[in-house]
């Protein structure tokens, strides 16, 4: 599936379709997605966003940071916590994802971007992956005219910090 999430990517195959969306929701729902990986490795997960809404691609967005979120998942120990703070300002969205793996090294920091790329360091669980995920979460973001970056390959806790900026319109009223 990924491999054919980024060949459509690398194609232009995919357009963006903005619609409001809850910020809150979407974290919560992302988070929820992955519950059984969560409890299967006892960690915690923690995430906040403000309570509006923003007109956004949800299903990209959504794609980016379950990506994200299964990275730290992998990399994180048992009994790890998991961080996703989402914030706007100057109508643009930042959502930081932080784990207390074992980070990323510093000759891997460029690289993990690039299709099929896995970083050195060793995942506290066994991957299955093709290596696409953080190529994916790039060109979505690219798409969304955004970007990701790797904020610090060894986070105040230890672990990898990644985070994603995209414009975005927000809504002032409350969530629905």
């Amino acid at each position: 599936e990924g491999l054919l999430r980024l060949n459509a990517l690398s194609n232009g195959a995919l357009g963006v379709h903005k619609q409001p969306v809850s910020l809150s929701a979407l974290l919560h729902a992302v988070v929820h997605g992955r519950a059984l990986q969560i409890q299967a490795r006892h960690l915690r997960v923690e995430h906040h966003a403000p309570p509006l809404c923003a007109l956004l691609d949800e299903e990209k967005l959504g794609v980016v940071l379950d990506n994200l979120l299964s990275n730290a998942i992998d990399f994180s120990p048992d009994g790890g916590l998991i961080r996703l703070q989402a914030s706007l300002g100057e109508r643009r969205l930042r959502i930081v994802c932080s784990d207390q793996g074992p980070g990323v090294a510093l000759a891997d920091a460029e690289r993990i971007f690039e299709p099929f790329a896995q970083g050195q360091r060793v995942p506290a669980v066994a991957r299955q992956g093709s290596g696409v995920g953080l190529s994916i979460v790039r060109e979505l973001m690219a798409a969304m005219g955004g970007r990701v970056q790797l904020l610090n390959g060894g986070g105040d806790d230890g672990g990898a910090v990644f985070q994603i900026e995209l414009p975005c319109e927000i809504f002032t009223g409350k969530e629905k």
